[in-house]
């Protein structure tokens, strides 16, 4: 483009002026002008009728407390109970301690004796007759009949038969096993006997805790062979103790008091 000469200097003018003021320095605004911050309250409106939410409050965690087990109190400690509890068996009556001696028949006996075959006969309740007739031998009787050993020596000591008297001669095998139970609630040491003791049938008996006794008698109580520990009484060539044929042993509170015990299972003396 051709420009007229005085146009171009009319332009360089205007160009010159223009650089001059752009070249000045921009003014800082005075540092001791404050400067106030603008604050901007925010406030959203809640939709609805709703009242706004408030943030639930913080709960600080609870404080774990340890609470310790509380000691240990011993248990009282349970009675054991005794396996050997004495029961007494029904029936037990203690024996008089009257020794006079009393005749029945061709036996005699003391009336300690006479007495506990009276509760025997009661016990028993069967027809021999074991307080009369029945009575085969007695009582305080040395050297009467060899095949007793000197069981009837003393006093406590009596024999009687199983037979059905006076109806006839024949043996009561049923009644054997009541006649024996009643005579040893009543207090005897009693055992049945026949041909394979070498005797005739019968029923031997002995009174527990009879303060005459004769020393075979009081053996056959406590001896090797004896009835409180669980033995017939009847002393054996080989040693070997048997038991009896019927009954079992009867043990009252009264034989306890005399110093009477089940011997049962204890070592046997020679």
């Amino acid at each position: 483009m051709n420009l007229p000469r005085p146009a171009l200097l009319a332009l360089l003018l205007c160009c010159a002026t223009l650089a001059c003021s752009l070249s000045q320095p921009v003014s800082e605004a005075p540092a001791s002008q404050d400067v106030t911050p603008v604050v901007i309250n925010l406030v959203i409106e809640p939709d609805g009728n709703q009242p706004p939410e408030r943030p639930a409050p913080i709960t600080p965690p609870p404080t774990s407390t340890i609470t310790p087990f509380p000691s240990a109190t011993p248990l009282p400690a349970s009675p054991t109970p005794n396996a050997t509890t004495f029961v007494e068996p029904a029936g037990c009556q203690r024996p008089s301690d009257d020794y006079t001696r009393i005749t029945i028949g061709n036996a005699t006996l003391n009336q300690r004796t006479f007495a506990m075959l009276q509760y025997a006969q009661e016990l028993y309740g069967g027809t021999i007759p074991i307080t009369g007739a029945g009575i085969t031998q007695g009582s305080y009787n040395p050297g009467g009949v060899a095949a007793s050993f000197g069981t009837h020596d003393g006093g406590g000591a009596v024999d009687l038969t199983v037979r059905n008297i006076p109806y006839d001669w024949s043996i009561k095998f049923e009644d054997i096993p009541r006649l024996i139970d009643a005579l040893r609630t009543a207090g005897f040491a009693a055992f049945y006997r026949d041909e394979r003791e070498g005797l005739p049938p019968h029923i031997h008996a002995i009174a527990i805790g009879d303060r005459e006794l004769s020393p075979a008698a009081a053996e056959q109580l406590t001896g090797r062979y004896g009835y409180f520990r669980g033995f017939d009484g009847f002393p054996r060539e080989n040693g070997v103790p048997l038991t009896p044929r019927y009954g079992s042993l009867v043990i009252c509170q009264w034989m306890l008091d005399m110093g009477f015990q089940d011997m049962r299972g204890a070592p046997l003396p020679e």
